[in-house]
Order: structure tokens, then sequence, then C-alpha cells
């Protein structure tokens, strides 16, 4: 009989994060609803989303850098 290894990766390689726009309307109503949840359930949720920053639509600059 022989013996397989099998041979796991010792890290995963991170995937790039996909990038969304995402208009302001539906911001406030995700805050909105999260505000309406228990805060250890979303307090990371909520500052990430509260670090999000404008960008122009036509060059992808952050739009209070100007």
């Amino acid at each position: 009989m022989t013996q397989e290894k099998k041979e796991t990766p010792k890290s995963t390689p991170k995937s790039t994060p996909r990038i969304y726009h995402i208009d302001a309307e539906k911001l406030m109503d995700i805050m909105r609803y999260l505000m309406t949840r228990p805060y250890g359930e979303v307090v990371k949720l909520m500052n990430s989303l509260s670090t999000l920053t404008p960008v122009d639509l036509n060059g992808g600059e952050d739009v209070r850098k100007k």
C-alpha cells in the first residue's frame, strides 16, 4: 500500500478586495437598518461603512482631495 500525502498550503493567498460604488442614499439606508440591530452584532461593519470615501466618477480619485 502506498501512502499518499496531501499537501496543504501553509498560507492561503488573499484575494484582491472588490471595490463597489454605493450612493449616499443606499449607504444611509444601510446605516439606519444597522442602527436598529444590537451593537455587538454590527459595530465592526458600521465602522467600516463610516470610513468609506467618496470618489469622482470621472477619474476614480477621492473627491475630498481637491
